[in-house]
């Protein structure tokens, strides 16, 4: 399955789904598939991204083990990283109203999913 199709599908069943993204580990998008206009991918990508990776560093440095998941909720949005390896991670924008959990097993399940594309 495409990047772009398993994209699609995550926009699609999530109710408040803004955008999904599959994002290397140094900010630069794969492939995107938003749900509407006013969403800047790229942007949050790479800011988030780098949380990512500090909270992977803490993660290792308190021997907690490898960071799977992050999630961060917002006034004007909720977001779910799950890392597919450790060069790539899907990321998922919601509104606030939107699914949330829903939206966290949808990522898990596609990450599955992505895991055999690399």
């Amino acid at each position: 399955m495409s990047f772009s199709q398993v994209l699609k599908e995550i926009t699609q069943n999530v109710k408040g789904a803004r955008g999904a993204v599959v994002v290397g580990m140094d900010g630069i998008i794969v492939d995107e598939c938003t749900a509407g206009p006013g969403i800047d991918l790229q942007s949050i990508s790479a800011e988030y991204g780098n949380i990512l990776k500090e909270v992977q560093i803490a993660s290792e440095s308190l021997r907690m083990g490898t960071t799977k998941e992050v999630a961060i909720r917002t006034e004007a949005s909720d977001l779910v990283m799950r890392k597919i390896n450790d060069d790539y991670f899907l990321a998922l924008v919601l509104s606030p109203e939107g699914n949330f959990g829903k939206g966290r097993f949808v990522v898990r399940m596609a990450a599955n999913k992505l895991i055999k594309e690399f």
